[in-house]
């Protein structure tokens, strides 16, 4: 009776695990290029946060949700923006600028929807986190004449 309740205890366990297993998934970079950004710009997860960077002529924010996609506070946060654009390493210090973004402003920033950086932020009360943003290399749609075979013996 003991073995019955422990299979059955392993059984439940593993449903569990497999419930929560597509929603892990649903959290990749690849992911969230496809259906995360809120703010048009390129979002990114961390511990509990996704973090978005929009990057505009002059100026960086960075966007702080929770895995809803529901604003963070950012008061008392303090963050560090590495960009790199046109050969250059861009540094740039972060500031809390409204409820829930990050801001940095300097002239040297060039608009662009997929920005090279490294983001390091450091919520109130918590260890700093890191992420990285870089452009990904998509898989490209395949069309009607573009397919994994010749067509030597038949026509579309």
């Amino acid at each position: 009776m003991k073995l019955i309740s422990q299979v059955v205890k392993a059984l439940f366990m593993i449903a569990g695990l497999m419930a929560v297993q597509p929603a892990l998934q649903a959290h990749t970079d690849e992911y969230l290029d496809e259906h995360g950004a809120v703010h048009g710009g390129m979002m990114r997860m961390s511990g509990p946060y996704h973090l978005e960077l929009v990057v505009e002529s002059g100026r960086a924010v960075v966007w702080v949700m929770d895995h809803a996609n529901q604003p963070r506070p950012t008061a008392g946060a303090q963050g560090q923006l590495i960009l790199f654009q046109d050969g250059e390493r861009v540094v740039l210090d972060l500031e809390p600028d409204g409820d829930s973004r990050m801001l940095a402003e300097d002239s040297r920033i060039s608009a662009t929807d997929s920005p090279r950086a490294v983001l390091t932020l450091s919520m109130r009360g918590q260890a700093p986190l890191q992420v990285r943003y870089a452009e990904l290399t998509k898989a490209k749609a395949k069309t009607e004449t573009d397919h994994d075979h010749d067509h030597a013996d038949h026509a579309h």
